[in-house]
């Protein structure tokens, strides 16, 4: 099964993942709750993602991709059709949508982790950057096309429409999946306790985890909270307004896909990925604007560099990882969706209780940390690779 077409999986999963996310306004209405907690909506289904990729990367060790992503993908299609159909629930609905939220979130690693490990695994070294770009492309457009379609739909028929075809569309692609080679686990080697030590002594692969983290807690952090900033703004914003400010998703597609072109312009990934996470924590500020238009052109410069050091620092902790890749990847979505989880609650209490601007400053804090553990992982990985007699 050729990598383009194992693709399409993760597309969908995005389309789930974040769906609901140009909608919160409209569902904390739906569902008559606060901002805070209609964004659990969004930090129910990314706390598994948060805790069990490691677990899955194990499974992956013994188990094939194929079985791991037919189980999955079933089981994620079901759920999304359910949260499409739970305003017709005879119980409380909010309960049941952050639970069928939650059982999303369960299932979402395994396909991730056994997506990302499958195409490492068969992939070479030379190779591994663009795959791993291509990768990262797939997720951005399944990241963007969730949030747009999902807004044009809830504007123009209604918002339970797009989950109920995006749960039907992953229970369509079980034919594709089967057409995987039953023999191509995603990791065939042992994986144990010793292996997750190796990987925990790199100091520049355990640094860089933690940059992914605070990474991604800014991001999600922005994101989630941005449609309530747009409603502050013009409260007349419909769903489709508010989904097309993620339009700047696009530039982590180009971001994605241009990171080893950059990389062999400006020398080498460390310092690229340094780049990158600069444009990042400079682009935060930029939020501060009251002008929609604005904030659209600032939301273009945040996704470049967020997706530039995603897409170089998923294929550095692969080029890395040895025998150990299952674990590699799973402790790496992990440590990106640990920050997903606190990024998609914490910075509301304060955006409730401050305003929008304190909500930014305590972000571009975290980015700054970021950026900081990311130019540590940077000399310690030199420090590797650099020979005793090289150094002055």
């Amino acid at each position: 099964m050729a990598y383009s077409s194992k693709l399409l999986v993760p597309l969908f999963a995005f389309f789930v993942l974040y769906g609901p996310q140009p909608l919160l306004p409209r569902l904390a209405e739906v569902f008559a709750v606060t901002h805070s907690r209609a964004a659990l909506i969004m930090t129910a289904t990314l706390v598994p993602l948060a805790v069990a990729p490691v677990a899955y990367g194990a499974v992956l060790a013994r188990v094939s991709a194929r079985t791991v992503l037919l189980v999955s993908v079933a089981g994620l299609g079901i759920f999304t059709i359910g949260f499409g159909l739970v305003e017709s629930f005879p119980t409380s609905s909010f309960p049941a949508a952050v639970t069928l939220r939650l059982g999303q979130g369960l299932l979402l690693p395994a396909i991730l982790t056994a997506t990302m490990t499958a195409l490492s695994e068969t992939t070479a070294t030379a190779r591994m950057q663009a795959v791993m770009s291509a990768y990262i492309a797939t997720t951005v457009a399944g990241g963007l096309g969730g949030r747009l379609l999902a807004g044009v739909l809830a504007t123009n028929a209604s918002w339970t429409h797009f989950f109920v075809l995006v749960g039907a569309a992953l229970l369509a692609s079980l034919p594709v999946i089967w057409r995987i080679p039953a023999g191509s686990a995603a990791a065939t080697r042992p994986t144990g306790g010793w292996h997750l030590r190796a990987v925990l002594r790199r100091r520049s692969t355990w640094r860089i985890y933690l940059a992914i983290a605070c990474l991604f807690f800014v991001f999600v952090g922005v994101l989630t909270f941005l449609p309530f900033r747009v409603k502050a703004l013009a409260p007349a914003t419909t769903d489709q307004g508010i989904a097309l400010l993620y339009c700047g998703y696009l530039m982590g597609i180009v971001a994605s896909l241009a990171a080893p072109r950059l990389i062999a312009r400006v020398g080498t990934p460390g310092r690229t990925l340094l780049a990158g996470y600069a444009i990042y924590a400079l682009s935060v500020p930029l939020l501060l604007v009251g002008v929609l238009p604005a904030v659209f052109a600032a939301i273009f410069v945040f996704c470049f560099g967020m997706f530039l050091v995603h897409a170089i620092a998923s294929s550095w902790v692969n080029e890395r990882a040895g025998e150990a890749r299952g674990l590699v990847n799973g402790l790496y979505v992990a440590s990106y969706y640990s920050g997903g989880v606190l990024g998609s609650y914490l910075p509301g209490l304060v955006f409730e209780r401050f305003g929008w601007a304190p909500m930014l400053a305590g972000l571009l804090g975290i980015a700054a940390i970021g950026l900081v553990l990311a130019a540590s992982a940077v000399r310690a990985d030199r420090a590797v690779d650099t020979p005793p007699h090289a150094e002055t």
